[in-house]
């Protein structure tokens, strides 16, 4: 994911104009094809875009001060589908996922451009992400290490988890490969894999949902017996009519917040009956890589959530280092091991040799 400043170049290069750049009044920027970072930001997280109403983005302390605050994102009240869309959910989900990551700083051009990779592998250890670098020596080597190393960041991990970069294309194009052959030669078996894997997520995701559920119904119940109470109070004199309406707007604002949830469940326990479209959505993507030559960045985030990156294991200059990806639509799946599967090894150094090894089981 591109930051805001690497997206406001991209649209000045290509001469894409800014929305009513040449109306009337004071003329703060003369370009036309120059963007603002936060005008970018503001783009890529409007939620409006999916075709959603939100309310109670803002409130205020009281009736009687009209200086409107922001209200915590679990306070609004979103109603989905009211418009016409000009983004679908899934791509907008997608590039929330990518914003909500840390934000750093474009690489330098002598550093070449940035990694696919980057923001996608994590510790397998202590679950902070692996930063990207680049070899102050030998600009041609590019790798990864654990963002919370304590010899590195003062952080807490006791392994820096190092692994090159062209190392996990090479582990990740040989993975991809191995599930393609899979797919092609035994389909029935890879789609009943899939199934199972998907209803055991799904019994999960399930009970999940309706312990919360459960929760919000009974916690609603209760405010409408706490608003009972509080006007008794309010009327016989025992709460003044200004703490009155502290109190009710607090508790409103809280009970919308749990219709909303409420609402949420309920949609989504009837969207678990529907996880057969992430196979198939899986099955599809796996096809369009066999279509495919290279493994390329969309290519890859269509198909990989993230890789867990575990420290290198043995001595005497031999080691193995596991990897575990995890899909999207599906998480992490186990396939059988094919005679003709191999890891992927590389000398990292001179006289040092890594076999990198992808999890096979859960």
């Amino acid at each position: 994911m591109k930051g805001g400043d690497t997206h406001r170049k991209n649209l000045q290069l290509n001469s894409c104009q800014a929305k009513d750049i040449n109306r009337g009044g004071k003329k703060t920027n003369n370009n036309p094809y120059k963007w603002n970072n936060s005008t970018i930001d503001k783009i890529l997280s409007k939620q409006e875009y999916c075709g959603d109403v939100i309310n109670f983005k803002t409130y205020s302390k009281s009736y009687k001060n009209r200086k409107r605050r922001d209200n915590p994102k679990e306070n609004w009240m979103i109603f989905k589908d009211v418009h016409e869309p000009i983004i679908d959910r899934d791509t907008f989900e997608q590039v929330q996922k990518l914003i909500q990551k840390t934000k750093r700083r474009a690489p330098k051009p002598e550093n070449g451009e940035k990694s696919m990779f980057a923001d996608l592998l994590y510790c397998a250890d202590c679950g902070n992400k692996l930063w990207y670098h680049t070899n102050s020596v030998n600009r041609e080597i590019h790798f990864f290490s654990c963002s919370n190393y304590k010899k590195d960041t003062r952080g807490s991990c006791d392994s820096r988890h190092y692994i090159r970069a062209d190392a996990v294309e090479e582990v990740v194009k040989m993975e991809l490969r191995r599930l393609a052959r899979f797919l092609q030669t035994n389909e029935e078996e890879f789609a009943d894999l899939l199934a199972r894997k998907t209803n055991a997520d799904m019994i999960a995701e399930q009970k999940r949902l309706e312990d919360e559920l459960n929760r919000s119904i009974f916690r609603n119940e209760s405010i409408t017996t706490i608003f009972s109470k509080l006007y008794e109070d309010n009327v016989s004199g025992k709460l003044s009519d200004e703490m009155f309406m502290e109190l009710s707007h607090k508790y409103e604002v809280e009970r919308f917040d749990l219709k909303s949830k409420i609402k949420d469940c309920r949609e989504r326990l009837v969207e678990l009956s529907k996880m057969k479209q992430n196979k198939d959505d899986f099955i599809k993507a796996i096809r369009k890589f066999m279509e495919m030559d290279v493994l390329t960045a969309p290519m890859f985030r269509e198909l990989i959530d993230h890789i867990d990156v575990y420290e290198k294991q043995g001595s005497n200059k031999v080691y193995t280092q596991e990897l575990v990806i995890y899909y999207r639509f599906v998480g992490f799946i186990s396939i059988p091991q094919l005679p003709e599967d191999e890891n992927f090894k590389a000398d990292t150094r001179l006289g040092v040799e890594v076999e990198y090894i992808p999890k096979k089981t859960a």
